[in-house]
């Protein structure tokens, strides 16, 4: 009776220590591999993600230029040319001064006042942070002023979509 109880015992130990094997989680192997996949997606995401905020802070300059590029049409339809004088051109086109025109990320929309109709966005603070957009007015449409965006100093993936086309079109 004691050897067959032994031999229970020994059996129930037995099928114990193969189930604690079972149970006994992840190998250091499927650990690693695990490490591994997220490594290569973090690879592949951060790039992107940090493009797509620039894309989204570069989106303030053009929306805050859209109210300055209505006033400089304005202004180009009643004089026939850019403003041309030296002193505040903000002023002349009638127009906020450059530092009062901010947001979130610009500091400040500088129209230039040399005859050229270039129009600065200064970024101020996030990703771009002392960089600029440029924009530019084409008026070799008659009768419209088409304005054409450009940058030398942000990169091509934070630029957004329609300034990217037009790299080389300002002067």
């Amino acid at each position: 009776m004691k050897a067959t109880i032994t031999t229970e015992l020994q059996s129930e130990t037995e099928d114990l220590k193969r189930q604690q094997k079972k149970q006994s989680g992840f190998t250091l192997i499927e650990l690693m591999i695990v490490v591994a996949i997220i490594g290569i997606l973090a690879a592949i995401a951060i790039p992107q993600y940090q493009a797509y905020t620039g894309r989204a802070q570069a989106a303030e300059g053009i929306t805050l230029f859209s109210g300055v590029k209505t006033t400089l049409g304005e202004y180009f339809n009643e004089n026939s040319a850019w403003p041309n004088a030296s002193g505040d051109a903000n002023a002349e086109v009638g127009t906020y001064a450059a530092n009062q025109i901010t947001g979130t990320y610009v500091g400040s929309v500088t129209v230039a006042d040399d005859g050229t109709g270039l129009t600065t966005v200064a970024f101020n603070n996030g990703v771009h942070n002392g960089l600029s957009l440029v924009f530019c007015p084409d008026t070799t449409t008659t009768g419209t002023v088409e304005w054409l965006c450009t940058s030398d100093t942000i990169e091509f993936a934070q630029l957004p979509a329609n300034c990217r086309n037009l790299a080389a079109a300002c002067p």
